[in-house]
């Protein structure tokens, strides 16, 4: 008996029994790839170091591998084996990051490569190796710095929960957009009140617990889900809570630091609510079975090292394809020309004018020569902004982050309104967005996107045609073109003369705008 167990003892582990090929394939395949679309990953550290919303970026990859290695028994037990396919998938891949790339979407750009990665590892360990990886594999898109997208629609959550519980709670209040006023101040609800570090830092740690405390997909789905919607309604609750508790202080609380120390307070007793109710519903892990956890892999079914190495190369070969094409695109003309804008003569009625609606402009950078013109029919006057975009790289973009209507920290002018309404330009229905802005007047604003001789008011679809433009050879001139004219008594005045301005005016900035473009051909 006693020899039988110092045999068992002796034998060795299985995870030491797994062949190293494959793992060093993997290692490999990312380290090349990373180094192949090196800008694109150092622009997701980038944004680790300069954003504190997305600084646990650095833990993701050590998480991975962590996770992995708890999966070293199991992992023991399966041949690693190339899946052919995952090559295809990789090239995909790299062709959505040569689309984004063109179009310079750099979100869409870092999800690719991170899909690029997840798509490689699998083509060299095989899918019955991914099965088991599939929480590493999946946890490492949390490196992406995304979720801003969110911002906007969280804010407005935020707002509407806000003031509707204060109405609720006996509050007199004003409100124009997410700006209110209640007896004892103003409030705003801005970027840092939209909750999105609550909800990143909530799905992370969220997804981590599910797949530790549970074994069933189920059961991880409820807790991941638990872990997007509770830190949402949390911080309606914390936004709630602060305005109350300065209301209710006379402003002498919940106005200064301790807005942010109350804050984080209150997300910290919610998360530690969820995962202890979470702990009611924990699966212990499977025991390991002692025939199995000895059992050294099936050796039959594993590939041999040369095809697991063959298939990182194909993996990176499909992955490195794609760059060279999008440093050709990106290449600037060899004599590039600056874009003449020249001013647009009226029509249908309208006349050009030598004064100004107002001083308002839209908060738009990068331009390279821009065009204002105010417009007048009888007593009513419409302003025309023209920003024009030629040779687009970044900080230099028609469509990004940055250009608004007006800048998040004007307090002169201030967003108060937004929808979305036809307008007939050129001949054809567009469906426009409308703004409505505030400051020295009531404006009422129309943005449009023109790409490629096309007119858009969807920024995606905007980004959809500069990229198709780039990838033919169409060049990449854009612009944004902006009518907006003074609110009056009744609203609809002014919504009817912008439409009576679209109808009239736009054949004449279209071939103006077509005219700026030919000049640099």
């Amino acid at each position: 008996m006693k020899r039988d167990a110092q045999t068992l003892l002796d034998r060795p582990r299985p995870w030491t029994a797994w062949r190293p090929a494959p793992a060093l394939a993997a290692g490999l395949v990312v380290l090349a790839i990373l180094a192949i679309y090196a800008d694109t990953a150092l622009s997701i550290v980038a944004i680790w170091i300069r954003s504190e919303t997305y600084a646990h970026g650095f833990l993701v990859v050590p998480i991975c591998l962590w996770l992995a290695w708890r999966k070293r028994e199991q992992l023991a037990q399966i041949p690693a084996a190339p899946w052919w396919p995952g090559a295809a998938i990789v090239a995909g891949l790299g062709a959505v990051w040569l689309v984004a790339s063109t179009a310079d979407v750099l979100g869409v750009k870092q999800f690719a490569l991170a899909f690029i990665i997840i798509a490689a590892i699998i083509t060299v360990v095989g899918t019955r190796v991914a099965r088991v990886l599939v929480f590493p594999l999946a946890f490492l898109l949390f490196a992406v710095p995304a979720g801003e997208i969110f911002v906007p629609t969280l804010i407005d959550w935020t707002a509407d929960f806000t003031v509707t519980a204060l109405r609720a709670s006996g509050v007199p209040i004003y409100r124009e957009a997410n700006h209110f006023i209640i007896p004892s101040g103003a409030w705003s609800v801005v970027d840092a009140c939209s909750g999105i570090r609550y909800l990143i830092a909530s799905v992370m740690v969220g997804t981590i617990y599910a797949a530790l405390a549970y074994r069933s997909a189920r059961r991880r789905a409820m807790f991941i889900v638990a872990s997007i919607l509770v830190p949402i309604v949390a911080n309606w609750l914390r936004a709630y809570m602060i305005v109350m508790i300065g209301h209710l202080s006379n402003n002498r609380l919940a106005v200064g630091v301790d807005h942010l120390i109350y804050g984080w307070v209150f997300f910290g007793v919610v998360m530690l609510l969820l995962f202890w109710v979470g702990s009611f519903w924990q699966e212990p892990q499977s025991p390991p079975v002692v025939a199995d956890a000895l059992r050294a892999p099936d050796a039959a079914h594993a590939a041999p090292s040369r095809a697991v190495y063959a298939a990182a190369v194909a993996a990176v070969v499909a992955a490195g394809v794609w760059h060279p094409i999008a440093a050709g695109l990106a290449q600037p003309s060899a004599t590039p020309t600056v874009p003449v804008l020249s001013s647009i003569a009226g029509a249908g009625g309208w006349t050009a004018s030598t004064g100004g609606v107002t001083s308002w402009r839209p908060y738009y950078k990068g331009f390279a020569t821009d065009l204002h013109q105010t417009f007048r029919d009888g007593n009513r006057e419409v302003g025309l902004y023209i920003a024009y975009y030629r040779h687009q790289e970044k900080g230099r973009e028609l469509i990004t982050s940055g250009n608004l209507l007006t800048a998040r920290d004007d307090w002169n002018w201030k967003l108060v309104a937004e929808g979305r309404e036809p307008i007939e330009w050129s001949g054809r229905s567009v469906e426009a967005q409308r703004a409505e802005l505030l400051g020295a007047m009531r404006l009422d604003v129309v943005p449009l996107y023109w790409v490629d001789g096309r007119m858009t008011s969807n920024a995606y679809v905007a980004k959809a045609l500069h990229a198709w433009s780039r990838l033919t050879g169409r060049g990449d001139d854009a612009a944004l073109v902006v009518i907006y004219a003074p609110m009056r008594a009744p609203v609809d005045d002014s919504r009817d003369v912008l439409q009576r301005f679209a109808r009239a005016m736009s054949p004449a900035i279209d071939r103006a705008l077509q005219r700026a473009r030919e000049n640099g051909k």
